[in-house]
């Protein structure tokens, strides 16, 4: 055998070696494409918990641009005995948002039923603090979006506030902030 045979052997076990190396690889040690995950960034999906007086109260998810009515709707619609007047079916619904839609029957039976909504159609302008969202809150003078949460979860924890006054006892707000707030305010 010569030399030159012996190369051309060489090369040709190279080559089939090299072959098998690549195409016997384990499925793991391939290349395969990246995943593209797509993300729908015009409207992603918001987690909304609705309860009350609505047929399936519970947790869903909606696009960012909903409606407190769109939310109702996607809990099976309202109940017979839902009072639809008392919040605002217009307000756009944010992540982590909690929607109580409040029932009639409470009201005749002196039930508290928290709200949403602080739209108050009895005193236009004013705030019902035992309704509104925090939002809503922060955009009363010297009230941030800090004290704008205690007041709500004050209120979540202890129940709605019985007078403008009970305002002192949440954490931040002295005689001072109140009196600036007093006439901006309701408690229905």
């Amino acid at each position: 055998m010569t030399n030159r045979e012996k190369l051309l052997i060489g090369i040709i076990i190279i080559l089939i070696g090299g072959y098998l190396f690549i195409f016997n690889k384990p499925q793991s040690q391939r290349e395969s494409p990246p995943i593209k995950i797509e993300e729908n960034q015009e409207n992603p999906r918001v987690a909304v918990h609705i309860g009350g007086a609505v047929k399936s109260p519970g947790l869903y998810y909606l696009d960012s641009t909903a409606r407190v009515a769109d939310a109702i709707e996607k809990a099976g619609g309202p109940t017979s005995d839902a009072d639809l007047d008392s919040i605002n079916l217009a307000s756009h619904i944010t992540d982590g948002m909690k929607i109580l839609v409040p029932s009639k029957i409470n009201k005749i039976t002196g039930e508290n039923t928290e709200v949403s909504s602080s739209n108050n159609p009895g005193t236009p302008g004013k705030i019902n603090i035992n309704t509104a969202s925090s939002k809503d809150l922060d955009t009363l003078p010297g009230i941030g979006e800090v004290l704008a949460q205690r007041i709500v979860s004050y209120r979540e924890a202890n129940g709605p506030f019985k007078s403008i006054e009970d305002l002192l006892k949440v954490s931040g707000i002295g005689k001072k902030k109140l009196e600036s707030i007093k006439d901006l305010i309701v408690v229905e």
